[in-house]
């Protein structure tokens, strides 16, 4: 067990972008299917945690082929057409579930296998009977080590290598039911049947999309049986995304609700549509009096007005359910949480342990601990408001909260603890064990702390092809910021100035071209792209020959400038409206003229040589030596290093030793006091 760690409360909003990780339900399903396929799939955006790290692990001891790569958060690996390379294997499946399950269907496959299957104690009391009655049907023997039939771990499978007609109960976890349907169309004739019903039914939508993105689509027929009109091996995906989890976003959506006014958190990836259907968490959000704007493929939160409490549904997307008990007591009524019984044999008894933790702090729960306890068929918890039971409560120091080993039960009350309950900065709440987050979001802390920042502004100066873009995207991406490239604003003005005919050596030409302009904004991902007339100006056509020649002559231009000049200084507000932490902005004036007040500012350069050689490993060619004269030389905003501003020769500089220099130094204009 980790060492306790004590929660700081946020004494400012909460900004940047949340750095979630992929989603755990996506990525064990995908390892799993790109298994069984034939040929070689890349995913990109993984998960990397315990529960994943021991998905990869299983499969490499059954003899796949498996490359990981975390820092890149990719996964490569090599289908065998639904072949289990090895007969014989021990696994350990630690608390997995998603694992256990998964793996106990997927190894059914094997003609006559072997595979001796533990897991650790609390995985040892999780649901397993519905699947294994199932299997035993279709030829399978799970036996303990006395001999006897199994309905937990650990037991040894002994397989049959095929499936046949099955029906599972799956009323204690629907990945009984997806751990089936995923070995399906690999057992020709096959069927899966459900008895009675299922909780979280999106997560069997999601095994049902996910097999089809796979390449065998599953037909339910009018007698509710699954099965595959064409089985066979699955096909490889080339690359697949991992959508960033939506149960881990959810922890984000609540921190404004105890960060106060002006907070604004950036979830990228989270829209509907998707896979996951835990993206539901936020319609209840919205409905407690949360302020969300979804805006392309990221949803933005801001300050919730007022949190209020409520009765809600949660059996189909019960991972969530702890997010919102945990803001329950800051509301200004009672929350009823109904349809949870089934988190009951998770990885702990969630209703349980909520209502137990949240007791320790004063919280008046109905049914309390110890009904539960008498009772384990309770299905609902209802919390009352209890600001002034938790001042008691935490009084004499912060709360021991205890984890019972559960990631989800840390990461709900971190941000319990996140809320300023004394008003001072008082920690209240400690977390017991906080490495159980590695299960699903090993840095979830340090994402919590990264949020804990105040907006910066950030000039980035230099010359042609001195590495400007480069830095500002990776720092960008890395921090949180909103990317704003001022070179394409000048490019898209001189592509439409071009195709309109003005010259740079007739102002007269440019002026009227110029008043039939209109300038506007769109979020791509983390870069502020401008638009003419409601339209993003293809990338091409802003670096064809012309625009090359003539982008300099036009931004010469003091009328040119000036009509850029307030559109550019926009994009901090824009930022700032858009939840990111701060604005890295590029160019040739932005510390100089248009950003002059930024709490950093940098200026990159490098010798023409360096620069020249840059550009022509890009495919481009680019007169970096004139255009530095002209820039350096126009009488309105030359291209100076601005006074104060920290300068970067980069000639014989990485890419990585420039971008960490830069970090750095937004890190530390950041840094709250």
């Amino acid at each position: 067990m980790s060492p306790t760690l004590t929660i700081t409360p946020f004494r400012t909003p909460a900004r940047g972008v949340a750095q979630v990780p992929g989603s755990k339900s996506i990525t064990n399903r995908a390892l799993l299917l790109a298994a069984l396929a034939e040929g070689e799939t890349l995913f990109t955006g993984a998960l990397f945690s315990r529960d994943t790290r021991i998905l990869c692990a299983a499969l490499l001891a059954l003899g796949y082929e498996v490359t990981t790569d975390e820092a890149a958060q990719t996964i490569r690996i090599v289908g065998l057409g639904g072949r289990i390379p090895k007969a014989h294997a021990k696994l350990h499946v630690g608390n997995a579930g998603t694992a256990a399950r998964f793996l106990t269907a997927f190894l059914a496959l094997a003609p006559q296998g072997v595979y001796e299957m533990d897991g650790d104690e609390a995985m040892r009391a999780r649901p397993m009977a519905g699947l294994l009655d199932a299997l035993t049907s279709a030829g399978c023997r799970a036996l303990r080590a006395d001999g006897q039939p199994a309905t937990h771990f650990p037991f040894t499978l002994h397989t049959a290598g095929r499936l046949g007609d099955l029906e599972v109960d799956a009323s204690a976890s629907s990945q009984l039911l997806s751990a089936l349907l995923m070995a399906l169309p690999l057992s020709p004739g096959a069927s899966v049947r459900m008895k009675g019903a299922t909780v979280s039914e999106p997560f069997v939508v999601m095994t049902e999309k996910m097999c089809a993105q796979f390449g065998r689509p599953l037909v339910r027929d009018a007698a509710g049986a699954w099965r595959c009109a064409q089985p066979g091996p699955y096909r490889a995906a080339g690359t697949y995304a991992i959508e960033p989890d939506a149960t881990a976003a959810s922890y984000f959506i609540a921190l404004p609700a105890v960060t106060g006014a002006g907070a604004g958190v950036r979830l990228q990836g989270y829209v509907k549509g998707g896979l996951q259907g835990d993206t539901a968490f936020a319609a209840v959000a919205a409905r407690c009096g949360a302020t969300l704007t979804p805006q392309g493929s990221a949803l933005v939160v801001q300050t919730w007005h007022d949190l209020q409490g409520g009765e809600f549904d949660f059996n189909d997307f019960s991972d969530t359910f702890l997010t919102l008990a945990t803001l329950a007591p800051l509301a200004s009524s009672p929350t009823t949480i109904r349809n949870i019984g089934h988190t009951r044999k998770q990885e702990t008894d969630r209703v349980l342990a909520m209502a137990t933790e949240l007791e320790r702090l004063g919280v008046k729960v109905v049914p309390t601990a110890a009904e539960l306890r008498a009772d384990e068929s309770l299905a609902t918890l209802t919390i009352h408001p209890a600001r002034a039971a938790l001042q008691q409560a935490a009084a004499r120091g912060p709360v021991a909260i205890h984890t019972y080993e559960d990631h989800r039960m840390a990461m709900s009350f971190g941000i319990l603890g996140s809320y300023d309950l004394f008003g001072d900065g008082r920690p209240w709440i400690a977390i017991q064990d906080p490495a159980c987050t590695s299960k699903t979001f090993p840095k979830f802390f340090q994402a919590l702390e990264a949020l804990r920042t105040r907006f910066v502004a950030v000039a980035v100066d230099g010359g042609a092809a001195s590495g400007k873009s480069s830095t500002a995207k990776v720092v960008a991406r890395d921090l949180g910021l909103l990317h704003v490239d001022t070179g394409a604003h000048y490019r898209s003005v001189t592509r439409a100035l071009l195709d309109a005919g003005a010259r740079a050596e007739d102002p007269a030409s440019v002026l009227p071209a110029l008043a039939g302009l209109r300038l506007g904004s769109e979020i791509s991902g983390i870069s502020s792209c401008v638009t003419l007339d409601g339209r993003r100006p293809a990338d091409a056509s802003l670096r064809t020959e012309d625009v090359n020649a003539s982008v300099s002559k036009f931004a010469a231009l003091p009328a040119v400038r000036n009509f850029l000049l307030a559109y550019q200084r926009s994009q901090v507000a824009l930022g700032q409206a858009a939840g990111f932490a701060g604005v890295i902005m590029e160019g040739r004036d932005i510390g100089s003229v248009v950003l002059p007040d930024a709490e950093v500012r940098v200026f990159l350069q490098a010798d023409p040589v360096a620069r020249a050689q840059r550009r022509a490993a890009e495919g481009q060619t680019d007169a970096v030596a004139q255009r530095d004269l002209l820039d350096s030389t126009r009488a309105t905003a030359p291209l100076v290093c601005p006074a104060g501003a920290t300068r970067i020769d980069n000639t014989h500089l990485s890419l990585v030793a420039v971008v960490a220099q830069v970090k750095a130094l937004v890190q530390s204009a950041a840094r709250l006091v």
